[in-house]
């Protein structure tokens, strides 16, 4: 039924949408707060918009009626579309497959081809309608570059949502649809946009798109299948639909029967919040509770009505829409035959051991229709199937390192690409503890793999700083620009399956800038399978555990022995006492200085009171583990002794102050168990002592 409300409608700000999807604490939609903020940034826009409205309503009106005349109107338009991931390196980055995920749904659902349709209620079946729009990704960018039509900024602004986090990446909305994916979408929802009309103006031209949350966008990943139709829903409103009950949002309210959409096939309604098919409302036989443009978790039609409504907005000269479906602009922004431009490809993991897969994904754009995959082991895989060739699993049957090479190719051209050296294959067993690592020989060696995702400066032998020796493993962190820039350095497998513990020791250096600390992090990880999972036992920060040294504004290199820090993990999880025992230093540089690391050794204990033959403590290990921590209770200290001596563990408060002596004696071979009683909230120092050395670790009482 097709009532007007036209000055209700743009007091409400035309159609901020959101696909209630869920019954968590995502808002359905912001309407109300995002229209007053838009009001308040643009004066005078509500006005202008209630003007562009009424155009756009005589337009859809004669546009119907040309419609009706040349039979239906069967031409299909397409929209091209950009996607803007802002993130600021949380789960909001969503990966590309979810991305295609979202805009097949998309599609899907806009041209009525979605299973679903076979459950429209017999009432609603003859108008369930094909809307004949259809949406690509971009493969040019506004300066004609090839591209994939996905654009990644890293920012805070993700938990923003409004024109601030807009403005980090947009491109002209008469040659795209933007689409931008955040951590939050604005007070709380899981997305919204504005109608034409309420975008018309110049303000719109920094404003116009659909923003989502990132847990709202597609079927995958980070999403769902309940969550996955809200961009249906939220391109509906950017085409100019309203909700089926009006221009409000506060569906399931008896006064909605006052309102309505426009559109004259969509029974006056009230509103819902759940899948009730049988709901009457308003004076109508039957509601469309199937409609995308509802909030009734069970939406999967649109109407005819609507149909026409959609496509007299995409030909509208309002808010540029007319502009999107032309030739010339399908052509500029590559939607009609996009051009093979880029082969690319991925890998899972660089690591592996024998009888291990190894996954590779394609990422070339655009138009592959042809793979072969090198492995560099002899094996060539080709084909034209992509579930077959486009991402291919790969077993190495030979220890080594491998560079493998990707050629796409289509019926006009042909791409490769390489990465040397991108995968190693270990056998199981292939060292024996004890090992020492003082990167006094060759490098890179048989005993350890280094791994840089950027391909940029990474792990280096230096002898401008050793903390033993001549030689040391060096990082070069200091200039690196790249947020989340991740280098690892990985060993071989070690034979632990008839050890009880493991003990990893290492030296390392590192100090802040001086004008900001900054939260570059150190992992130290094990694994007990050959690396297919890993488990960390040390996490590292800038602003916290990881700096030996004062902060400099300079290239840190340590000067001596005192600017280095020690530590030695004890690991006797059943687990990883394998022939598959591995260990992993995983560095993420954020912006902060270099990282040095000398003097790896793994030893281990084949019962928990036995030293290994020709194993000594050559510098004293601090062996140990405090658990919980943090603790709202007491906590416990776990302590190996390879050695009968003595030893001292004390706490002390944020003021030096000595709170408890826990143990200090003479103790012999083996585990020890002691218990800290419980504190005031607050941070505290556990000192451990013995030969003259010590061994610091932070505890906290919530």
């Amino acid at each position: 039924m097709k009532k007007s409300l036209l000055a209700l409608s743009l007091l409400l700000g035309g159609a901020f949408g959101v696909m209630a999807q869920s019954a968590d604490d995502v808002r359905y939609c912001g309407q109300v707060e995002m229209t007053q903020k838009m009001h308040q940034h643009h004066p005078g826009c509500a006005h202008d918009a209630m003007v562009k409205d009424a155009e756009l309503d005589e337009w859809t009106r004669q546009f119907a009626e040309e419609e009706a005349n040349r039979g239906g109107g069967q031409i299909i338009y397409t929209i091209p579309v950009v996607f803007h991931i802002i993130h600021d390196n949380g789960p909001e980055n969503i990966t590309d497959d979810q991305i295609h995920d979202a805009m097949f749904i998309l599609n899907r659902d806009f041209r009525k081809q979605n299973a679903d349709t076979a459950a429209i209620v017999p009432e609603f079946q003859d108008i369930a309608a094909d809307i004949g729009i259809e949406f690509r990704l971009a493969s040019l960018d506004p300066d004609g570059n090839c591209h994939p039509g996905i654009v990644r900024v890293q920012s805070p602004l993700t938990t923003e949502g409004g024109s601030e986090m807009k403005s980090l990446s947009i491109w002209p909305r008469n040659s795209y649809m933007n689409v931008w994916v955040c951590r939050d979408a604005g007070d709380g929802t899981a997305g919204y946009t504005f109608t034409p009309n309420s975008v018309d103006g110049n303000f719109g031209l920094s404003n116009d798109g659909i923003v989502l949350r990132y847990d709202y966008t597609g079927s995958i990943g980070e999403s769902n299948i309940t969550r996955s139709r809200t961009l249906t829903h939220e391109v509906g409103h950017w085409l100019n639909l309203r909700h089926t009950w009006g221009p409000t949002n506060s569906p399931n309210d008896p006064a909605n029967c006052d309102f309505d959409d426009g559109v004259s096939d969509t029974p006056n309604t009230i509103g819902y919040v759940s899948c009730n098919l049988a709901g009457a409302s308003c004076g109508s036989p039957l509601d469309n509770v199937q409609n995308y443009m509802e909030y009734s978790y069970c939406s999967r039609m649109f109407t005819e009505g609507q149909r026409t409504r959609m496509r007299a907005a995409a030909n509208s000269n309002v808010a540029e829409r007319n502009e999107l479906i032309t030739q010339a602009n399908l052509i500029e922004t590559g939607v009609i035959n996009p051009a093979l431009c880029l082969a690319k490809f991925t890998v899972d993991a660089n690591t592996a051991c024998l009888g291990q897969g190894i996954q590779f994904r394609d990422r070339s754009y655009h138009g592959v229709t042809t793979w072969t995959w090198d492995f560099g082991d002899g094996t060539v895989l080709t084909g034209s199937d992509p579930a077959v060739y486009q991402d291919p699993i790969h077993i190495y049957e030979v220890p080594g390192t491998y560079s493998v090479s990707l050629t796409v190719a289509n019926s006009a051209s042909q791409l490769t690409y390489s990465l040397d050296n991108i995968v190693t294959v270990f056998d199981y067993g292939q060292e024996e503890a004890p090992f020492s690592e003082g990167f006094e020989n060759e490098w890179p060696n048989a005993a350890w793999a280094a791994y840089n995702q950027n391909n940029d400066l990474t792990w280096e032998i230096t002898t401008s700083a050793e903390y033993s020796g001549n030689r040391s493993l060096k990082l070069r962190n200091f200039s690196n620009t790249v947020t989340e820039n991740i280098d690892e350095l990985i060993s071989a497998t070690y034979d632990m399956s008839a050890m009880d513990t493991v003990f990893l020791t290492y030296h390392w250096a590192y100090a802040n800038k001086l004008t900001e600390e900054t939260e570059d992090r150190l992992r130290i990880q094990v694994s007990g399978d050959c690396g297919t999972t890993w488990s960390t036992r040390r996490t590292r920060t800038g602003f916290t555990n990881l700096p030996t040294a004062n902060p400099v504004n300079s290239q840190f290199t340590p000067s001596s022995t005192a600017q280095w820090d020690t530590e030695t993990l004890m690991m006797n999880n059943p687990d990883w006492m394998t022939d598959g025992f591995r260990v992993r230093f995983e560095f993420t540089g954020r912006g902060g200085n270099n990282l040095f690391l000398d003097d790896i050794n793994i030893t281990s204990s084949d019962t928990i009171t036995v030293i290994p033959t020709g194993v000594q403590e050559i510098q004293p290990i601090f062996a140990y583990s405090i658990f919980p921590n943090p603790s709202k209770d007491q906590t416990n200290v776990r302590y190996f002794a390879l050695q009968r001596e003595r030893v001292s563990v004390k706490m002390y408060n944020g003021l030096g102050q000595l709170m408890e002596v826990i143990a200090d004696e003479e103790i012999a071979v083996g585990e020890h168990n002691w218990t800290i009683s419980k504190k005031p909230a607050g941070i505290y120092t556990v000192v451990f002592e013995k030969n003259g050395y010590r061994q610091v670790e932070k505890v906290m009482f919530e």
